[in-house]
């Protein structure tokens, strides 16, 4: 999937799509998964940071923080 495709999903299955990735993808960072679709990390922490979901790098996935 590349980043245009990726944007056209609603930010749950966004962090759902990288979650798994990450899990079972092949990927060993965030970064690696970014590359590979072509978009910066950065905009992508920042992006889902504004619907409550921050990147916790000891588990490599995505959470959503209740009140964040």
């Amino acid at each position: 999937m590349y980043g245009h495709q990726f944007f056209r999903f609603s930010v749950e299955r966004r962090v759902q799509f990288i979650n798994s990735q990450l899990r079972q993808g092949g990927f060993d960072s965030l970064e690696e998964l970014a590359e590979d679709m072509f978009l910066d990390v950065d905009d992508i922490k920042r992006e889902l940071k504004q619907h409550g979901y921050i990147f916790v790098p000891n588990i490599n996935q995505f959470v959503h923080c209740v009140g964040a």
